[in-house]
């Protein structure tokens, strides 16, 4: 079990969350490699509905590995992050203390990522399709929500993400589920400027 590996990460997390009947889709850099264009990642990023850290760590020590809880439900526009470090299997870490006292820095990250909007967060994650990554399957958000998380988001560089799924994928798009959506966000998160990013994304098109 390569730690360092994103893919690996992904996959361990997309299964032990499965097992623990916790609703999840694939987002992050390694959806951007198959929606966009590929870049390079370290981390795996889930789209979670309603999963605290401390559960998600629970479901994650069943498949033997070490977690650290770095920081939960912290803000980035329209989205809520909560990051964990993955500090190695269980056997390799001696007493390390599971709540987080420990000076690790850790092999990998997984983000928890939830759209501050909980109607949107249950809707994306429910339609989340099924995939496969390395002929294993696991849920990954779909084309049009993949692109509202990037709207969601704060960086430049999720705008450029966004540009790209859609100038690779633009006569698959559903357009009305997008404008739609992004309506019902900009009424919900008022505070944060959906519409002027999505005009960004769409000047450069």
């Amino acid at each position: 079990m390569d730690l360092n590996d994103p893919t690996t990460v992904a996959l361990l997390a997309a299964e032990a969350f499965e097992a623990a009947g916790h609703p999840y889709a694939l987002y992050g850099g390694l959806l951007t490699a198959a929606y966009g264009e590929p870049r390079e990642t370290r981390d795996a990023d889930l789209a979670v509905v309603d999963l605290t850290a401390d559960r998600a760590r629970e479901a994650l020590a069943t498949t033997g590995v070490q977690v650290l809880i770095a920081f939960e439900n912290t803000t980035f526009g329209g989205l809520s992050l909560s990051r964990l470090t993955l500090l190695g299997p269980m056997r390799d870490m001696g007493s390390a203390d599971t709540t987080g006292a420990t000076s690790a820095t850790g092999l990998n990250t997984i983000y928890l990522v939830q759209p501050r909007s909980q109607r949107y967060a249950a809707l994306a994650v429910e339609r989340a399709v099924r995939s496969t990554l390395r002929d294993r399957p696991l849920r990954v958000l779909t084309l049009e929500d993949f692109i509202l998380f990037k709207v969601l988001s704060t960086r430049d560089r999720d705008l450029e993400d966004a540009r790209a799924a859609i100038r690779r994928s633009k006569a698959a798009l559903d357009r009305v589920l997008l404008d739609d959506e992004r309506a019902a966000l900009a009424a919900e998160l008022p505070d944060v400027d959906i519409e002027r990013r999505w005009a960004a994304i769409q000047d450069q098109l």
